[in-house]
């Protein structure tokens, strides 16, 4: 890969970033009970971007093009699905959504985290520990991912 394309998915990475932030900030204006019309666009801004973003990091075993298609399909599913189960246990509220959505996304982002990752993968499937051999080790998926 050239400069340029790195360039690109530098460029690419501030931009989430940013818009993860701008966000954050929707959602702290919301859970502050300020009413305006910027806070409805970060907040919206917010739901579009924050748990795709942590989707797509994921889904490190498919392609970019695989990636995108299927976060952004996962996130609607996601957000009708919280909508929902609000509605149907009579619990609406769009700060309590907006908190749930955050808190799942913020899950998402937490097991991609280098020692978190490594310690899931020391206790291999069903949470029983992995053979002394495995542990550690990481495929070429993950080492291009970094």
């Amino acid at each position: 890969m050239g400069t340029g394309a790195t360039a690109w998915r530098r460029l690419a990475r501030w931009v989430l970033v940013i818009a993860m932030v701008a966000g954050a900030v929707g959602v702290g204006m919301s859970l502050a009970g300020i009413d305006s019309a910027a806070r409805t666009a970060l907040v919206l801004l917010f739901l579009a971007v924050v748990p795709t973003t942590a989707i797509y990091a994921l889904l490190r075993s498919f392609d970019r093009l695989a990636r995108i298609i299927l976060a952004c399909t996962a996130n609607v599913v996601f957000l009708a699905l919280t909508a929902t189960i609000m509605l149907a246990e009579g619990m609406w509220s769009p700060v309590g959504g907006l908190l749930a959505v955050a808190g799942i996304a913020a899950a998402c982002l937490l097991v991609q985290w280098t020692p978190v990752r490594q310690r899931l993968a020391a206790r291999g499937p069903a949470g029983r520990n992995a053979p002394r051999d495995q542990v550690g080790q990481t495929n070429a998926i993950d080492q291009e991912a970094e």
